[in-house]
């Protein structure tokens, strides 16, 4: 490491080339770290290992069932019943396949000490496949009740407990402020990342100038790359002030803001520490609010996350779904969830933390895109715990589709990222967080980004149907014909039947129903299971649509803050916004496959307020 240009300037380099801190995190958390996500090769060779364990099964059985009627002898289909036909014998043999591979692989990790990641969940995500596809060649209809059913669960669970939290949420944390002599408080290091920010590194000199704190108690660190001359020139022309330094960090992969952040930490000098973007606004109580709040709360609190909300909300219609978004979220949804006694993921700025415990943890994971989310889950796991600030940082909303694509596309697939990295060790997961914190666990990391990706898929089998029963109605057929009656050959209905009512008599409650939509007298007998199907598909549809209705009344009350207007309006149609998430959710998870370190860069100052 060696000065150069002024003494307020940092320059770090290293003889072996790279980066020694990304060196030393990966040799330290080899087994929960995001720089090893899946391993494909052991997830190509689990499958056909699970088959080959459903075929012992099933020789191992009783002998199978006779095909059923519709396969031809010497099909395909045939060949698949009569070695694979002893359904339950299969499946136990399956799973018996993926605890042994499971097991393997955590031995494995446990002979390697935390020099490599387990491979423990790689089986499973393989099971999950050859399940789905052997139910689907053995019985479509059972392979479509399954996955229906797994959604209707998945998507009620997760919606519920997003409801709990909002309602729980909406109290704000600590915000008091002590008196004390300048000089009583405590040195508060500031980390600012900065990554080609010439255009707005100047704002966030004048913000910080702006804090009240006492300046010769701040230990704030510019963190720049190797690579960006323009934003060091942008800050040199302004002059660094004596409580600033700049710290260039050396050219390396991965070029991530944790891994700069890691070398701030470093050089921190600090007994507490936040980091703030470069757009961001902090009221200028916000640090001695937090010094306060640490006093007040108990000692295994060492992270408060202050709200974030956005000041450029009029721009557009995306900045105001931005704002909304951002409103619900840190005003109710992270308050509820702390209420919750759920790990919190953490916002990528404005979150504060006792530095002893941040060291002890090593820092950030310079590897994981959405560090701050890892952050928050390492925290929880470590028994530290998180609590929310009353004091609001303004920053930049989005304004451009594609600007935001990216950056929404990297939160979503660090989200899943994270969700891996913790569940390489499940049961040591559920031992530090619970039964219940790891419900929590799921449905506040894998349910976000999970959720966002499925909705795209509900939502386009629901427009095709509204398209569709909107086409018959107007042809002249009743809505019960359209949701109860099959259609019949050259009727001219395009739609199916969204309920299989059965006709038989046993049947009362679905006798019921069908007198009830007007068509009991035409009701013919229908298969039993496409009835049970049906009626599970149309609780998806149904939870779909009430929780989509749900959640734009709760933008309507929640989504704004004092002086924002115009945001009822633009509330009516989040559900726009919605398919915008789930586009990115998807580009996401296409990034997890195929490049899960690529740090998609969000550009700043686009804000038609350039003050």
């Amino acid at each position: 490491m060696n000065n150069d240009e002024s003494p307020r300037i940092i320059r770090i380099t290293d003889e072996q080339g790279g980066d020694p801190l990304v060196r030393q995190y990966a040799l330290n958390h080899a087994a929960d770290s995001a720089m090893h996500i899946l391993s494909w090769w052991y997830l190509v060779l689990a499958l056909p290992t699970i088959v080959a364990a459903g075929a012992v099964g099933n020789m191992v059985g009783a002998s199978p069932p006779p095909p059923p009627a519709w396969v031809m002898d010497g099909s395909l289909a045939w060949y698949f019943h009569q070695f694979l036909g002893n359904r339950n014998a299969v499946l136990l043999g399956m799973l018996v396949g993926t605890v042994m591979l499971s097991s393997i692989a955590s031995i494995a990790g446990m002979l390697a000490r935390g020099r490599r990641p387990a491979m423990t969940q790689e089986p499973w995500y393989a099971c999950i496949v050859v399940l789905l596809g052997y139910l689907l060649l053995y019985d479509p209809l059972v392979a479509a009740s399954v996955i229906t059913s797994a959604i209707a669960l998945a998507y009620g669970l997760v919606m519920g407990f997003r409801l709990l939290a909002l309602g729980l949420g909406g109290r704000p944390g600590a915000g008091l402020v002590e008196q004390r002599a300048d000089d009583e408080w405590p040195i508060y290091t500031v980390l600012v990342p900065l990554y080609r920010e010439e255009a707005v590194a100047t704002k966030i000199l004048a913000n910080l100038k702006a804090l009240d704190y006492p300046h010769h108690r701040l230990d704030v660190k510019f963190l720049l790359e190797a690579d960006d001359p323009g934003t060091l020139a942008a800050i040199e022309r302004d002059g660094i002030p004596q409580w600033c330094e700049v710290i260039i960090v050396p050219d390396a992969q991965p070029k991530t803001k944790p891994r700069a952040c890691n070398h701030g930490l470093q050089r921190a000098r600090g007994e507490y520490l936040v980091i703030f973007d470069a757009e961001d606004r902090p009221e200028p109580d916000q640090l001695k609010k937090a010094v306060s709040a640490f006093a007040q709360h108990p000692p295994q609190v060492v992270c408060l996350q202050a709200q974030l909300a956005y000041h450029n909300h009029k721009q557009n219609l995306l900045t105001r779904w931005f704002t909304i978004e951002y409103n619900v979220w840190f005003q109710r949804y992270l308050s509820g969830l702390h209420r919750l006694g759920g790990p919190l993921p953490l916002g990528g700025t404005s979150n504060h933390f006792k530095m002893e415990a941040l060291r002890r943890l090593d820092g950030w994971d310079p590897f994981n895109v959405t560090e701050d989310c890892d952050l928050g889950i390492r925290l929880h796991v470590a028994g530290q715990r998180t609590a929310t600030l009353d004091s609001v940082t303004w920053e930049e909303a989005n304004s451009r589709v594609g600007n935001w694509l990216r950056q929404r596309s990297r939160w979503l697939k660090g989200y899943l990222v994270t969700h891996i990295v913790w569940c390489r060790r499940p049961l040591y997961l559920a031992w530090q967080l619970g039964p219940l914190g790891t419900f929590r666990f799921f449905c506040s990391i894998l349910g976000i980004a999970g959720l966002a990706i499925l909705n795209l898929a509900l939502w386009t089998i629901l427009s095709v149907y509204a398209v569709v029963m909107c086409r018959d109605l107007l042809a002249g057929w009743s809505m019960g014909e359209i949701l109860a009656l099959p259609p019949e050959i050259g009727d001219g209905r395009w739609s199916w039947p969204l309920l299989y009512l059965r006709g038989d008599s046993d049947a009362g409650v679905w006798i019921g129903l069908a007198h009830w939509f007007g068509v009991g007298d035409q009701l013919p007998a229908q298969d039993p299971l496409w009835s049970v199907l049906s009626v599970l598909f149309a609780g998806v549809t149904l939870v779909l649509l009430l929780s989509n209705f749900v959640f734009v009344i709760i933008n309507m009350i929640f989504g704004h803050r004092a002086g924002q207007r115009g945001l009822i309006v633009a509330a009516l149609f989040t559900p726009l916004y919605w398919v915008l998430i789930s586009l990115a959710g998807w580009k996401g998870l296409w990034q997890l496959c195929f490049n899960p370190h690529k740090w998609e860069k969000t550009v700043h100052g686009l804000d038609q307020d350039k003050s």
